[in-house]
């Protein structure tokens, strides 16, 4: 009774990947920024909300935790399902890019309030995943994240940083990334063709 499909991405100046996919009976579901900021110099020092504190990433000890709230924050997005710990870790993990140093945990206590996953990628800085659960929105937590970041690479020498976001995200992500600076580098089209309705 599974609902059975095939996504395809591309990017939206492409007009010859538009026109091959339309004729082979996909239609656009779903549009992506990339985006990007570039540094100029070293971003202010972040200060955070009252309570929350960064403390470094131990696999061991944090990543349970850190999948939890991975899967909750991220109840609200299209396509989103919760994925197991395997599922989570083996992407997480299993990237030849994964650097525990790049991840940036906020906790409340012994709560985890928001994270920014992050790596390099093709030569600049990658966010691969941000966000802060719904308790902690509002309170400037999310720019703050964005911020520390941003810091964290310069100080490797990365000016250049990019993360890709859902364009009707419904948390507001766009207007956070632009606000703290960032820009859209590329939009690009996921198209989806339905084999089998669930």
């Amino acid at each position: 009774d599974v609902r059975v499909f095939i996504q395809s991405l591309i990017d939206n100046k492409d007009e010859a990947g538009h026109s091959l996919l339309r004729n082979n009976g996909y239609s656009p579901v779903r549009y992506y920024w990339r985006m990007e900021i570039k540094l100029q110099e070293a971003p202010a020092t972040v200060t955070f909300p009252a309570g929350i504190e960064l403390r470094p990433f131990i696999k061991d000890e944090h990543a349970v935790a850190v999948w939890q709230a991975d899967n909750e924050a991220f109840r609200d997005h299209w396509g989103s399902h919760d994925r197991t710990y395997e599922e989570w870790s083996h992407g997480k993990f299993g990237n030849p890019n994964f650097d525990p140093i790049l991840w940036m945990i906020a906790w409340d206590g012994n709560e985890v309030a928001g994270f920014s996953q992050n790596r390099f990628r093709k030569g600049i800085g990658w966010i691969g995943t941000i966000a802060v659960r719904r308790p902690w929105r509002g309170k400037g937590l999310g720019i703050a994240l964005m911020r520390h970041t941003f810091g964290e690479f310069y100080k490797r020498g990365t000016t250049t940083i990019g993360l890709g976001v859902d364009f009707a995200n419904l948390t507001g992500a766009t207007r956070l990334y632009q606000r703290a600076g960032m820009y859209v580098a590329g939009e690009f089209a996921m198209y989806e063709k339905e084999l089998r309705t669930g």
